[in-house]
């Protein structure tokens, strides 16, 4: 299992895709859609007290969406991953502090576009949004988030376009402990903002190229304690600033 994921991630850490295309299939008149794949990396740093955790990894990234009358889009974002999970603190001293992970990251959005068909401005209703990350011994995560956002183009030029996209989300769930992944749910009122800045080059009529930087900050609170090891253990209020880069295709 292990070299098989280390595969993986050797074969995935490169780049990756932003999620919104500007060549769609126009289906009828009334509907087109659009479809996307690349790679990508993530960075992500958690701190809190006596807690410090370090993720890492590649990913492939893949995505749809349709939008009807050239006004209301309904899509869905993926990216699936291979990375790194590296603890410190005397809070996580009950756990290894190197080991592998598995990362997943979903959003689903309903928007309606408040500008023109060829530089549109989404406003979307992000919901059952999900940042997981399975580790083999240490801290993993379990969220899932519900909120509002927006995602749209600038034309530059015909060729070149910026894109953009920014959101907010209200987090639900919690962590994972240890190998057996012992979940330990977070307290009160936890929040993620989100946003990415990127651009995107006609490559010929149905392709396009984009290049995007991404990034994420979780408000966390503390966590319920659990008995992992045979030790008590939590996660204390923590924040987080998760970070990337993509590159890839949509057609």
């Amino acid at each position: 299992m292990t070299k098989m994921l280390k595969k993986v991630g050797l074969s995935i850490a490169l780049a990756s895709t932003f999620g919104v295309s500007a060549n769609a299939i126009c289906l009828s008149e009334n509907y087109c859609s659009d479809a996307y794949i690349g790679v990508g990396g993530f960075y992500e740093n958690i701190n809190g007290t006596e807690s410090s955790i370090k993720n890492a990894g590649g990913f492939i990234a893949f995505g749809a969406s349709g939008m009807y009358f050239n006004r209301m889009q309904l899509g869905a974002d993926f990216k699936v991953g291979y990375g790194s999970n590296n603890l410190s603190g005397t809070n996580l001293a009950s756990l290894n502090s190197n080991n592998e992970n598995i990362y997943i990251d979903i959003v689903n959005k309903l928007g309606f576009n408040v500008a023109t068909q060829h530089s549109p401005l989404f406003i979307n209703l992000l919901f059952g949004g999900g940042d997981w990350l399975f580790s083999n011994n240490g801290v993993g995560k379990l969220l899932v988030y519900f909120g509002i956002g927006v995602e749209g183009r600038l034309a530059l030029s015909e060729k070149l376009k910026l894109t953009y996209s920014a959101g907010y989300g209200y987090v639900i769930g919690g962590y994972l402990f240890g190998n057996r992944g012992i979940k330990s749910r977070t307290n009160g009122s936890n929040h993620v903002f989100m946003a990415s800045l990127g651009t995107q080059i006609k490559v010929s009529e149905h392709i396009d190229f984009y290049l995007k930087a991404f990034g994420k900050y979780y408000d966390l609170n503390n966590s319920k304690e659990v008995q992992v090891n045979n030790n008590n253990i939590s996660m204390p209020s923590t924040k987080t600033w998760h970070a990337g880069l993509e590159a890839g295709i949509a057609f």
